[in-house]
């Protein structure tokens, strides 16, 4: 007879569906906040913002968005020990206390970060220097190996996981990408067999979202999610488990991967069963786990850790209401020392080499830029209130760029920018509103633009600047307004010129001397964006390339300085480029697609230095990045093939050579490594680029060779498992974490290791 203790299958299933936990309780979480704290509630929405992207070498390009001043940290520092989910009730009174007294915390250590107004136009400094943060407790556990578990005589039976619900939850995962809550099962013998491979490990219980993390002195960490708990498992060369963390309350949430410090401690952020809380630990290579804080909110960025082991996420308010969208709640920082700060949501930051962050906060129209050095003194500078700042920019000369726009009262437009070189810091002015940003070797290059009036209805005049930390270079002003820009190894800029309604297309081309010469081609501008993973933005030759069509023929136009025609390319029948990216070392490419009306029939390579094609492969967009670069400059191209998950990926070199023939794999998986990113390949420390297959069929870890996609290991396929790519430690040995269900209910997760193809 089962126990009254266990929820019954249909109430599980209404908990699992979000219809019981809004039902069984609401959380007593104390929300803490200062006396002159700016209020943080649902009304605190970031507002929408008009200003320009930035291009970097190593990031896509996205619209930069800001907002208002910056509240109190919420932090509720606690003692208590992480602690496992309760048994199951059918007591509603019973369950409520549990969970209260589970995420019950302790308001302390709160650290109020609130803007000013600014009151002059001038650059301000306030200097404050961060407290050391109070002594946190080590929990420590006799480390074991994990085996079968006994079941207690004086308890009744757990009751067997149910295969509808199993195939429920797997759905709404797919569904949503939401990670799902696993049975809370004791440890058993699994089922899983395991093909062979390299070496496998004995199933671990629970699942995992991510591959072995390795840290620089070769420990081996692998965490696994329980149904509302989280351990950590220390492994050997081989992927044994030599030992384990005790258990660490709530999960691991879509996007908060454990993460390393310098120092080689994990960090490891979960999330309560109701998201209403985020739990900060740091688990040392011998397993022991010290709770770091417990944040209000959970959290919904990859965690980012500085060279001096900051850690920087953001956090949102996750409504109990089903049909209610998540509230976007702080930006969080933890240093070193583990003192918590919190910010505006709407914070974006650029994290240096040494550690110094420079962060950019908005909140209602009033914006800061803050430095924090290693040592955790903090200087702020505040922006002109509405100016819409960009995000911090790292110009390859060391120095970090914040440009914002200013509206006069009389209708002046000026961009003010804000360079920090070290110690120094200096604020200039440009006519103009910001556009878009280029990152080069020497600094920067920004677009400026004016309009008449108060509208901008797409015209007026545009001015191209050159900015160094000590010098600004602006060019002579371009009647109209430009679609983008490229700027040649020389200095040259190339900017085509906007205008829908015109059959040619007009290119600016800005000499070194900010002379201003005008090439006119015979056709419309053709411009389509591609998402590119780890190219550059500055071309390595003295030239600039603009695509055109006449009579649904498409050109592309190789420019040289003082608005010379060097030569023109024609495109094959049928194929659109688009516009052109570039490589990690400066090479121009296009990606050549091929369209009926609605329709993609395939998409190939064309290397503009030698005017090289590529196979030209079946398939439409892949659904992640349209090229991968590798650490050693070979670029991938995804394409996705005519069935449901299927894709072809085939490897180039500068010259446009192809290094990898197209390799197709049915059922590539994808990893989901934040809001909007997605990534399906990962790379060895010898540049050799992996990814894993997922499917009844050939399940396994294939590398990307000469001759095509080589399996190095084999995996055991679970219709409702789950998949990661592989990681790799200092020596090139890969491992990769898969979890699958068990015969006996609930899951359990195996680590292969693998060498590199010979």
């Amino acid at each position: 007879m089962v126990s009254v203790k266990h929820v019954g299958r249909v109430g599980a299933l209404a908990v699992a569906l979000g219809i019981g936990s809004v039902v069984v309780a609401v959380p007593a979480v104390a929300w803490a906040q200062p006396d002159g704290g700016a209020s943080a509630d649902a009304s605190d929405k970031p507002t929408d913002s008009s200003r320009g992207t930035t291009k970097t070498p190593d990031k896509p390009s996205r619209s930069a968005k800001s907002d208002d001043t910056e509240g109190a940290a919420s932090r509720i520092s606690t003692a208590e020990t992480d602690r496992g989910a309760a048994p199951h009730s059918s007591g509603r009174g019973k369950r409520a206390a549990e969970e209260r007294e589970a995420e019950r915390a302790a308001a302390e250590n709160i650290s109020d970060e609130v803007d000013a107004v600014e009151s002059t136009s001038s650059v301000t400094g306030e200097e404050e220097f961060e407290p050391q943060a109070p002594t946190n407790s080590t929990v420590v556990k006799p480390l074991f190996t994990p085996g079968a578990a006994t079941q207690d005589p004086g308890k009744p039976e757990a009751p067997g996981a149910s295969s509808v619900l199993l195939t429920v939850l797997a759905s709404a995962r797919r569904s949503f990408d939401e990670r799902t809550a696993e049975a809370n099962t004791a440890a058993t013998e699994s089922s899983i067999s395991q093909s062979a491979a390299e070496a496998a490990s004995p199933p671990i219980p629970g699942s995992a979202y991510q591959s072995p993390v390795i840290a620089p002195d070769g420990t081996r960490y692998q965490v696994t999610n329980g149904g509302s708990t989280t351990r950590v498992n220390i492994l050997d060369g081989d992927g044994q488990v030599i030992a384990t963390s005790e258990e660490i309350q709530g999960v691991g949430t879509a996007y908060a991967d454990a993460v390393l410090r310098p120092d080689g401690t994990l960090i490891v952020v979960t999330s309560t069963n109701r998201r209403t809380n985020s739990i900060v630990s740091a688990v040392d290579s011998e397993g022991n786990v010290t709770r770091l804080a417990t944040l209000i909110g959970a959290t919904d960025t990859p965690v980012t850790v500085g060279a001096d082991g900051a850690l920087y996420f953001k956090t949102e308010i996750v409504p109990f209401s089903p049909f209610a969208d998540p509230i976007e709640y702080r930006f969080v920082r933890i240093s070193e020392n583990n003192f918590v700060r919190s910010y505006s949501y709407d914070t974006q930051m650029e994290l240096k080499s040494d550690g110094t962050v420079h962060l950019v906060s908005s909140r209602f129209g009033f914006s800061t830029l803050r430095t924090i050095n290693p040592s955790g003194w903090t200087r702020s500078t505040l922006l002109p209130f509405g100016s819409d700042p960009s995000a911090p920019i790292l110009g390859q000369d060391g120095a970090v760029y914040v440009t914002a726009g200013v509206r006069g009262l009389f209708g002046s437009k000026t961009t003010r920018v804000y360079t920090i070189d070290g110690d120094s810091r200096t604020v200039r002015s440009i006519v103009g509103l910001p556009g878009e940003t280029v990152v080069t070797s020497d600094g920067i290059h920004l677009e400026t633009f004016t309009f008449d009036g108060s509208t901008d209805d797409g015209t007026g005049t545009t001015y191209l600047s050159a900015i160094t930390a000590s010098t600004i270079a602006t060019s002579d002003a371009i009647e109209g307004r430009i679609a983008g820009f490229q700027v040649s190894a020389g200095g040259t800029i190339y900017a085509p010129i906007s205008d829908p309604s015109a059959d040619e297309t007009a290119v600016a081309v800005v000499n070194s001397d900010g002379s201003v010469d005008t090439v006119v081609l015979p056709g419309r501008l053709v411009m389509r964006d591609r998402s590119i993973r780890g190219g550059g933005m500055q071309s390595a030759e003295d030239l600039g390339y603009v695509n055109y069509t006449v009579d649904d023929v498409e050109y592309v136009a190789v420019l040289g300085p003082n608005g010379t025609v060097v030569r023109t390319i024609e495109l094959p029948q049928g194929a659109t480029g688009g516009t052109v990216f570039f490589g990690p070392d400066g090479a121009a490419y296009e990606l050549l697609e091929y369209l009926t009306p609605g329709n993609y029939i395939s998409r190939q390579i064309l290397a503009l230095s030698t005017e090289t094609y590529t196979p030209n492969v079946p398939g439409a967009p892949f659904g992640a990045d349209d090229v991968v670069f590798g650490p050693d400059g070979v670029g991938y191209l995804l394409v996705g093939t005519s069935g449901d998950y299927g894709i072809d990926i085939v490897g180039f070199n500068a010259a446009g050579d192809t290094v990898i023939p197209p390799s197709g794999l049915d059922r590539p998986h994808v990893q989901y490594t934040s809001r909007g990113e997605r990534e399906v390949l990962a790379f060895g420390p010898d540049g050799i680029a992996y990814l894993t297959n997922w499917g009844p069929v050939a399940a396994g870890v294939y590398a990307l060779t000469s001759t095509g996609a080589q399996k190095v290991a084999d995996l055991e396929y679970s219709q409702l498992g789950i998949a990661n790519l592989p990681t790799f430690g200092p020596d090139g040995t890969g491992y990769v974490a898969t979890t699958g269900t068990q015969s006996e209910g609930g899951f359990a997760t195996t680590v292969t290791t693998f060498s590199p193809p010979a």
